[in-house]
């Protein structure tokens, strides 16, 4: 028998808010006439994009008997259900019943608000009237909008596991000098670097300086840095909790202290499928030129890969016996806040019916 929990919510089960917002997809993934299904905070949804360009989220099940309305058609701006015919438009109202003339006003899907913003697509799907666009995460805090870094689109993956695992391992990069030696930490400097910690809000920083720093020619590549030569480096992880993580690093010779910093981001926006599945929609952004090749890209999927084979491998064990012997150190403390700030958002709201009308 599973043991239960001794305090606050771990990391394996940790519940999600519903009244944020999140990234539901990268914008590319609706090209064309795409219609995508994917399953956020427990609910199925359906992507598409109008024809006149409009992204749009509906509740992916027909109100009639149920279908996933995924597994239906795309007639222009409608879709229809491939079970009885019944077509509904981007706004989730039904606009025509092949059996009769009338459409019953609860003959309708729930929308979901989708808001097109860079190269995402952020959705809401609690309290309709609470969707403020404002609240969507600051994207010159992360970098997308300033004019000196380029950013580009990596990959998406999925992880069977509960996304707080990953906020956990991008909150503390003590992991990266054992989980991913010689990928982005020459000598294990990250286990034994200066530290500093702060929290305000929704948001939570925690910076590791490490000077004289090393890279190799493989490390070096990727950073734009010159492979041999003695580098200050800081590296920031910033988290807006519950959807957003950010790495910055900072990279200074300090041999030329008038140089600009070589600057780049890793970004994760973390949504979740359920309790137990994760995507991760992975962005890098450079102050260099981003002449990224696909064999980087492939680089950094594979890091974020023994992620992945990490903390599903937690999740397992945690499913099997709980979390009641868990015992954390000094790193694991920004990560138990994580934790606790989503426990409040999540005290201060209660779940919406999934098939509630706007």
């Amino acid at each position: 028998m599973a043991a239960a929990p001794k305090q606050d919510i771990y990391a394996g089960d940790q519940g999600y808010p519903l009244n944020q917002w999140y990234v539901a997809a990268f914008s590319s993934e609706l090209d064309g006439a795409a219609v995508v299904h994917r399953r956020l905070l427990d609910i199925p949804v359906l992507l598409y994009r109008t024809e006149a360009g409009e992204a749009a989220a509906l509740y992916d099940r027909c109100p009639h008997r149920g279908l996933p309305l995924s597994m239906g058609t795309r007639i222009g701006d409608r879709i229809r259900c491939g079970y009885h015919g019944m077509e509904f438009g981007s706004d989730g109202r039904c606009a025509h019943i092949p059996s009769q003339l009338a459409k019953p006003s609860n003959m309708a899907v729930r929308r979901y608000p989708l808001i097109e913003k860079w190269r995402w697509l952020w959705i809401w799907v609690g309290d309709f009237e609470k969707a403020d666009p404002r609240l969507i995460p600051d994207h010159d805090w992360l970098g997308l909008t300033r004019a000196d870094l380029s950013a580009t689109p990596f990959f998406m993956m999925e992880m069977a596991c509960n996304y707080q695992y990953m906020h956990d391992n991008l909150l503390d990069s003590t992991h990266v000098s054992f989980l991913h030696p010689g990928s982005l930490d020459e000598g294990n400097q990250m286990a034994s670097a200066k530290v500093e910690m702060e929290e305000a809000g929704q948001i939570l920083r925690i910076s590791f300086a490490t000077p004289g720093t090393v890279f190799s020619e493989a490390v070096a590549g990727y950073f734009r840095v010159k492979p041999g030569h003695r580098y200050d480096r800081v590296l920031v992880n910033e988290t807006y909790a519950p959807s957003v993580s950010i790495g910055k690093q900072k990279i200074r010779d300090p041999e030329n202290p008038s140089a600009p910093a070589v600057e780049l981001y890793a970004i994760n926006a973390l949504t979740p499928a359920s309790r137990r599945h994760t995507y991760v929609h992975h962005v890098q952004l450079t102050s260099s030129e981003a002449d990224w090749k696909p064999s980087d890209i492939e680089n950094v999927r594979s890091i974020v890969a023994q992620d992945k084979v990490a903390l599903e491998a937690l999740q397992h064990r945690y499913d099997e016996f709980g979390d009641a012997d868990e015992v954390s150190v000094k790193s694991d403390s920004m990560g138990v806040r994580c934790r606790r700030i989503i426990q409040t958002l999540l005290s201060a709201e209660s779940k919406l019916p999934a098939r509630a009308q706007n």
